[in-house]
């Protein structure tokens, strides 16, 4: 629908954007409600709009783009509509800005700073004199050798002697007496096991004791596994129910035969000191080793 000159000229006898609207609104025979569903507005707001109270109204920002777009729907002059509100809406109060004081500076002046200053001061003397009361009053014995004094006091007509020592700075290692200087009591008895011809008990150093190789079968079950070890690993093995049949460290030069029932779980910590066998075949473990540590299950799946 367009605006007649008839319609313009009867519009610039309203002066308020409320009776404006109000009277389009009326003409095209629009409620409020539906003004309001169609700006997705509160009807108090179309009600307020169209009475030209600012009570309870947003912003003024807000409130020309819903005068703009109440205007675009009944077809009036957006543009002389917000002309109008501009004019007679109230203007906001200027802003006040508070005082903001320049920062002070600080002086050695201030009783603040004086304060601190006596303070450390001080604290440096009472550091000086306790250096000085540590390092010249107090009297250290010479060449390590402990100092007694004697002092006798009296309380109540009872003396009393006390001992003040001071022991040395440094370690005194005992003094050392030569082999030849050791004399042997011949009347003393003789250690056991060394009297009547008896061999001394012998000593074995941990270096002198060679690893023997040894043997073990554990577990039941139609399947083996043959571990023969090189070198020191550790070993553990689950069978099909994920029983443990082996768990602990296997040392070089041993041989352990494992019994029980296939797939089985093997873990190798150091697999290349190993030869594995299962059902008396051999089996390479080296394609599932990384870092020394294998893990496989056997048969291969």
């Amino acid at each position: 629908m367009t605006e007649t000159s008839t319609d313009k000229n009867s519009a610039d006898l309203f002066d308020t954007p409320g009776k404006i609207l109000c009277s389009r609104r009326e003409k095209l025979d629009l409620t409020l409600q539906e003004i309001a569903k169609r700006l997705h507005l509160d009807v108090k707001i179309i009600v307020s709009i169209e009475n030209d109270s600012h009570e309870g109204m947003p912003a003024a920002t807000y409130v020309r783009g819903y005068l703009r777009s109440y205007a675009k729907i009944v077809g009036a002059d957006a543009d002389n509509i917000i002309q109008l509100y501009n004019s007679d809406s109230p203007q906001p109060p200027p802003e006040i800005l508070p005082e903001v004081k320049p920062p002070t500076q600080v002086s050695s002046s201030d009783k603040p700073v004086m304060a601190f200053t006596y303070l450390i001061t001080l604290g440096l003397v009472l550091l000086l004199l306790i250096w000085y009361q540590s390092n010249f009053v107090v009297n250290t014995s010479t060449n390590g050798e402990r100092a007694i004094n004697n002092t006798a006091t009296s309380i109540n007509g009872v003396d009393i002697t006390y001992d003040v020592i001071t022991h040395p700075d440094s370690w005194q290692f005992p003094e050392y007496i030569p082999e030849e200087d050791i004399e042997i009591d011949p009347a003393a008895p003789i250690p056991a096991n060394q009297d009547n011809g008896e061999q001394p008990i012998e000593i074995m150093l941990i270096d002198d004791i060679d690893k023997k190789s040894s043997t073990s079968t554990t577990g039941h079950g139609s399947d083996t596994i043959d571990l023969k070890l090189t070198h020191d690993s550790w070993i553990e093995i689950y069978d099909a129910n994920n029983k443990r049949l082996f768990r602990d460290l296997a040392l070089g030069g041993e041989h352990h035969s494992i019994n029980g029932t296939a797939p089985f779980n093997v873990k190798l910590g150091f697999s290349i000191g190993i030869i594995v066998e299962f059902n008396g075949k051999l089996f390479d473990p080296s394609p599932y080793s990384n870092n020394g540590i294998a893990r496989f299950t056997l048969p291969e799946q």
